[in-house]
This record gives C-alpha cells, sequence and structure tokens, in this order.
C-alpha cells in the first residue's frame, strides 16, 4: 500500500475551508507528508459572460486573487507559507476534465468537505469520490478532530485488506483505537418465514470469522471483530450507527462491497455514507 505523502484538498473559499484544513493539520503535524496541493474549482467557462464580468472589477489576474485568498488561509492554520503547500485553480466547468487531472497528479489522498448546512452543498463533493481512483477522506463540517477510535468496516471483499492495512498505518501514527466491524446481512425481512433462521445466522458468522482469522494472519491486526446483526436496515445505517456506539471519530472503508454490481463506480454502502447528513468522518479506500 502507497504512504499518505501527496495529498489534495479541495477548497470552495467558503467559512469550511478554514475547518478543513485545521482538521487535516491535525493529520500533517503526525504524518508530515511530503506535498499538499490545495484546489479551487470554477464552475464557469473561462471564456463565459460571468468570469468576464468579474474580471473588469478586479485590479488583478482573478486567478491571483483566488490564490492570494487560499495562502492568506494557509498562514492562519499552518503559521507559515510551507514550500511543501501548493495552490492550483481549475477552470472549465467541466468535472471530467478535473477528475483526469487529478487521477494523473496520483495523489495518495484527495480530501473533501460537506457543510453542515446541506441545502445542496457535498454534490459536488460526492461526484468527485465516485469518480477519482484516489482514496478519498470525507470530512462533514465541525466533525470531531480527534483520532481516538477508528472503525474499520469490513465485509471480506478485495476491499478489506486494504481497509485494514489504512486503519493500521492511522493507528500506529495516531495512537487510535482499532474497532473492526462486520455486519451480518441476513436479509430476514425480505422472508420472514425463513426456517432456522438463529443456524443460518450461526453459519453467516462462523464464515466471518473465519475470514478474519485469515485476513488478521496476513495483517497482523489483533483486535476482535464486532458483529452486528441484521435490523433490517442498510447496512450503512447499521454501520453508522456501531461506529457511533463506539466512539469512533473516523470510518475507514472500501469503495463497493460482495453485493455491488462491477459496474457501479462507488458501492451503495460507501455512497450512502457520503450523502447522508451524519458527522463521522469517512475515508474511502480504492483499488490500488
Amino acid at each position: 500500500m502507497k504512504p499518505l505523502k501527496k495529498i489534495g484538498i479541495f477548497l470552495d473559499l467558503s467559512d469550511s475551508d478554514e475547518f478543513l484544513l485545521r482538521y487535516f493539520k491535525k493529520l500533517d503535524d503526525v504524518f508530515d507528508f511530503d506535498s499538499l496541493t490545495l484546489v479551487h474549482f470554477v464552475a464557469l467557462e473561462n471564456d463565459s459572460a460571468e468570469l468576464a464580468t468579474l474580471r473588469e472589477q478586479l485590479h488583478k489576474p482573478l486567478e491571483e486573487v483566488i490564490e492570494d485568498e487560499i495562502l492568506d488561509l494557509v498562514e492562519r492554520v499552518f503559521g507559515e507559507k510551507k514550500s511543501s503547500i501548493h495552490v492550483n485553480v481549475t477552470w472549465g466547468g467541466k468535472l471530467e476534465a478535473l477528475i483526469r487531472w487529478v487521477d494523473a497528479e496520483q495523489f495518495n489522498l484527495v480530501v473533501l468537505g460537506k457543510k453542515e448546512k446541506n441545502n445542496g452543498t457535498g454534490i459536488f463533493s460526492s461526484k468527485v469520490i465516485r469518480l477519482t481512483d484516489s482514496d478519498c477522506l470525507f470530512v462533514p463540517e465541525n466533525a470531531n478532530t480527534e483520532f481516538e477510535s477508528i472503525a474499520l468496516a469490513l465485509d471480506f471483499s478485495d476491499y478489506s485488506e486494504k481497509v485494514i492495512r489504512r486503519g493500521l498505518n492511522l493507528s500506529r501514527n495516531l495512537s487510535s483505537k482499532l474497532v473492526p466491524v462486520h455486519v451480518l446481512k441476513s436479509g430476514f425481512q425480505y422472508f420472514p418465514y425463513f426456517k432456522n433462521q438463529e443456524k443460518y445466522l450461526n453459519n453467516l458468522r462462523s464464515k466471518a470469522e473465519h475470514d478474519y482469522n485469515k485476513i488478521q494472519k496476513k495483517t497482523g491486526l489483533s483486535e476482535p471483530l464486532i458483529f452486528v446483526e441484521d435490523s433490517g436496515n442498510h447496512i450503512s445505517k447499521s454501520l453508522y450507527e456501531t461506529a457511533l456506539n463506539y466512539g469512533a471519530n473516523l470510518i475507514v472503508m472500501g469503495n463497493k462491497g460482495k453485493a455491488d454490481e462491477d459496474d457501479l463506480l462507488v458501492g451503495s454502502v460507501a455512497d450512502r455514507m457520503i450523502t447522508a447528513d451524519r458527522k463521522i468522518p469517512v475515508l474511502i479506500v480504492k483499488p490500488d
């Protein structure tokens, strides 16, 4: 697994930018990243009438105005202008072109925020997370900035080993407790007359325990696996509520799970975790 050394953070020039940078600074103080690129996406064509009018009112190029504003924020948060921090202002309004640029940069992690009062915000972040090949950290505004406990969402798909390894790396650097979680999805609500439900659940648990023992040997993870029985809720709800109950400050999960179709860019569980009104940051790992 690649170390978290090259980071991209999306800023929208709103008040939430400072929270997002302060949240990230807690990670920077521990990991000492090699480079940090602050990205602002202008959702307008470069030759649009709106931009032409705005540029006429400015005393210097709009790109410089935006960059100066971002660098002022950097100095407030980091205390100085670090040579490892760069600013990129992207024009054109074409999200696909932006994603191509992001993937060409080969960021180890892309950080995006979500405002506390949604009102249509968060849609852009969700789209970026769905489309980019980079691992993504989705941070709700005013989320807890401590890292005492990290929940690992495990379904024993191809992503689970990477979820664990990313969690172990974060735990070692942040001195966090790891909480591995597996939701036993039985689907009894669809088949209420299913015979031997208890036996079936025991079989699901035994299979999960077997898979977990195998992956423990490969990764060195020692924490016991927490089982969450199917309550009829979507897996995302069960996972989130369990993370809350265990005081998790971060959830690490795979891009897709076993139940997701191959043509989905992001699985249904991850999709709901980043679009729902939830307060725990989510780190979504993508394929290497």
